[in-house]
């Protein structure tokens, strides 16, 4: 198992520097420190290696929205820990998704793989949203909050922070991550009307 979490681990470097297009199984497998062979026996194509890749990232990002984690500490550190959740997703999540959207064939592969599985970026906002309806049972959130619409905004401000640190090719932020989270944070809490600290 630790030969295949490091061969996806350089292919998510070696997608962030080369790109889908001029990326060989034999540069992953060298960055992966295995042989090119070694490599086919755990991904039959670089289809399957990234597609695993994106689908062995979302997990991480599960674990942070536990049923467990309802009704448990305060509500903005709770946010907080979700919103710094989905920025290390997306930091991981960017580079890949470039290279679905740069091959229509991984595109599609992708799209059968989100079916087949009832997986997909969408089932992330699920799990905030059904985090904040349970939180809004237990008298924690009010109950005006629309789930749908808090996960989106959170999420979405997480993805665009991510998105233009990539695009820029540094922070060009003013603030720091941890400032960027607290205001985030802190401003849809207050928009909604946070019952309880």
């Amino acid at each position: 198992m630790r030969t295949r979490k490091y061969i996806l681990e350089a292919a998510e470097q070696m997608l962030q520097t080369k790109g889908l297009a001029r990326l060989t199984n034999k540069e992953i497998a060298d960055a992966a420190g295995c042989a090119e062979g070694t490599l086919y026996k755990h991904f039959e194509t670089k289809e399957a290696l990234i597609l695993a890749a994106i689908e062995e990232n979302v997990p991480d990002f599960l674990t942070v929205v536990q049923q467990e984690r309802v009704g448990q500490g305060a509500i903005e550190e709770n946010v907080r820990d979700i919103a710094r959740a989905s920025i290390r997703y997306y930091r991981k999540l960017l580079p890949l998704s470039t290279a679905l959207f740069a091959d229509i064939d991984l595109l599609n592969h992708f799209r059968l793989w989100m079916q087949e599985h009832k997986g997909g970026p969408l089932n992330i906002y699920e799990r905030v949203a059904n985090y904040v309806a349970a939180e809004q049972r237990l008298g924690r959130l009010k109950s005006e909050i629309e789930p749908f619409s808090f996960a989106a905004l959170l999420l979405g401000a997480c993805h665009q922070y991510v998105f233009v640190q990539y695009f820029q090719g540094h922070d060009p932020f003013p603030v720091s991550e941890d400032q960027f989270i607290r205001g985030t944070v802190q401003t849809l809490l207050g928009e909604s009307g946070n019952s309880s600290k």
